[in-house]
């Protein structure tokens, strides 16, 4: 089976470190990626009907007890919400190293993609989106849950109508924000004056942010202006929406203006209810058939095939949809000699004899050949005279500390960690490994990402943390654990070392999305870009990491493209995202 259905159905085929299988589940292909993990295509493994999108954490953060009931929190809540507008939540779960939450794979076009893709929406699909997205607060409201995060990105639309995914950052309607270090957590262009004021968040909150979605869904801009800066924030906060956006609204609309400037209203008693949004769809006479314009609707149909062909792929023959493992390469003979050449294997090419000086040209060829084995024999006696013993070797290699994970089972280092042969080194190690416990405890409250949602299914889905957490596409397990006394029998003079983490993944952090840049852009995906080009040795220009993209950065995107295969564009997007944080 090709992997055009995969394609399709808004995944990439799964690499060779991909789990094989996530609980009951087999994964089909690869939907997104993270901050803080991957997000999976996948099926049930007993080939039962239904696609499934599963996000799975990374391990240093699945292994922290802290983050697990954070995760936890997040589950319970999804299964609070109950409504076709919103993905089912399938079930979690903790198997080994892998923390994983299945939701519902519906599958469509999130609002971000719709709008980029396929042009903004008619104002009779705009409606839609009131009526179906009314109804979804309308139950979020009716289980006590605050969504927090409603933008583009974490609306889908699938043939049926609008859903809303992703409650990573949701919270009870009775718990308090998390306001102890100042913090604020979702889309600064979509989020709603009294949170990015006092902190408060509550549905009239959810109002705001639904308004400013469906206004960029009219007009393909947010009410405020674009961006992710504090300018931004300050406008959201305390300044009307942009006259020209909203004069372009009611142009086309003038009563679909009306309701959503209501929504936008800086009193959050001032806004309509989720029922009132619902019942004034219903009056305008857009509140039963879902109206999408004919390219959007393509797409849509396009993708719903897709997936009802993974739907009948066997769970056997799910390995076509992996991308091959990479043959290693041949093993080295004992004590780190090298392999024999390729020239001692392979068949000569037999050729006639030249006449007259053939045999002083063999005679030469010979004695050349064994002259080299003569010196291959000196230099391998020197290295058995001259090497330290195994006791020495092993007495040298420093001890690598070793952390306890739960349920007391070892954990390794964090792929940034080194071996520390003093006291106070692991004393300042210690010290480290709780400042990364409380990043991961704050990166669970962010959920950013446009590309990668989960808590729903879609076209794309995403993690939490977008704007300031790392990201990587390699593997993400970290090797190492204490050396126990004994010496290595293959290589004694080697010891295992945990691979350090790459400068572009650990060293660039400004944002972990998959949105879609690309010339002209500005801010910090643009800084994202241009921080892991230039640590993978692309220059950018004079002006270095200035967070604007232009030229010199596409053409910097297009070298980098080239040599990684991928199509030479000069767009980052999805697979472009992916090969800039991979590990190699």
């Amino acid at each position: 089976m090709t992997d055009q259905p995969l394609s399709q159905a808004g995944a990439t085929p799964l690499r060779p470190t991909d789990p094989g299988r996530i609980g009951p589940y087999v994964p089909l292909g690869l939907l997104g990626s993270g901050g803080m993990g991957h997000v999976y295509l996948s099926r049930p493994a007993d080939n039962t009907p239904g696609l499934a999108a599963i996000k799975v954490i990374r391990p240093e953060y699945a292994e922290d007890p802290r983050f697990r009931r954070r995760f936890e929190r997040e589950a319970s809540l999804h299964a609070r919400v109950h409504t076709p507008r919103a993905p089912q939540l399938l079930g979690t779960g903790f198997d080994d190293t892998l923390l994983w939450m299945a939701t519902q794979y519906v599958p469509g076009l999130n609002l971000a993609d719709a709008v980029r893709d396929c042009g903004t929406l008619a104002p009779a699909g705009v409606w839609r989106l009131v009526a179906d997205l009314g109804q979804a607060l309308s139950a979020m409201a009716a289980a006590d849950v605050v969504h927090r995060d409603l933008k583009p990105s974490n609306v889908i639309l699938s043939p049926q109508g609008a859903h809303v995914i992703d409650f990573g950052i949701a919270q009870a309607a009775d718990s308090s924000a998390i306001t102890s270090t100042g913090s604020r957590v979702g889309t600064p262009a979509f989020m709603a004056p009294e949170y990015l004021r006092e902190g408060s968040c509550d549905t009239a909150s959810d109002v705001f942010s639904l308004a400013g979605s469906l206004i960029y869904a009219a007009t393909g801009h947010a009410p405020f202006g674009d961006g992710t800066g504090v300018d931004v924030m300050h406008r959201v906060a305390f300044e009307e929406p942009k006259p020209e956006i909203m004069a372009e609204l009611s142009a086309v609309d003038p009563a679909l203006a009306a309701l959503l400037a209501a929504c936008l209203a800086k009193d959050p008693t001032g806004r309509p209810t989720p029922r009132q949004l619902t019942e004034a769809a219903t009056a305008a006479g857009h509140g039963r058939a879902a109206v999408w314009h004919e390219e959007l609707s393509a797409r849509l149909l396009a993708r719903g095939q897709a997936c009802d062909a993974l739907e009948q792929v066997a769970v056997h023959e799910t390995v076509q949809l992996r991308t091959p493992t990479p043959q290693p390469a041949p093993p080295s003979a004992a004590f780190g000699s090298p392999a024999p050449p390729s020239w001692q294997h392979a068949t000569p090419v037999q050729t006639p004899a030249p006449e007259g000086g053939g045999r002083r040209k063999k005679r030469k060829a010979y004695l050349a050949v064994t002259a080299g084995l003569a010196v291959c024999a000196v230099a391998a006696g020197a290295f058995f005279l001259t090497r330290p013993s195994l006791d020495e070797t092993a007495s040298a290699a420093p001890t690598e500390a070793v952390g306890t994970a739960p349920n007391d089972a070892q954990a390794s280092p964090h792929p940034s960690s080194s071996a520390s042969p003093s006291g106070d080194k692991d004393k300042e190690k210690g010290q480290g490994k709780r400042k990364e416990t409380d990043a991961a405890e704050a990166e669970a409250e962010k959920s950013e990402s446009p590309n990668a949602s989960v808590g729903g299914a879609g076209a794309t889905q995403s993690t939490p943390a977008d704007e300031a957490s790392p990201t990587s596409d390699g593997d993400d397990s970290s090797a190492g654990g204490s050396s126990g006394g004994t010496a290595p029998t293959a290589t004694p003079t080697k010891t295992a070392t945990t691979p350090a983490t790459p400068p572009w993944i650990s060293q660039c952090t400004y944002y972990s999305g998959t949105e879609l840049t690309d010339y002209g852009d500005k801010g910090q995906r643009v800084v994202q870009v241009q921080c892991m080009l230039t640590k993978r040795g692309y220059g950018v220009g004079s002006a270095g990491v200035d967070g604007e993209f232009g030229r010199d950065t596409e053409s910097a995107v297009k070298q980098f493209q080239s040599a990684k295969g991928l199509e030479v564009d000069g767009q980052v997007g999805p697979n472009t995202w992916a090969a800039l944080r991979s590990s190699t």
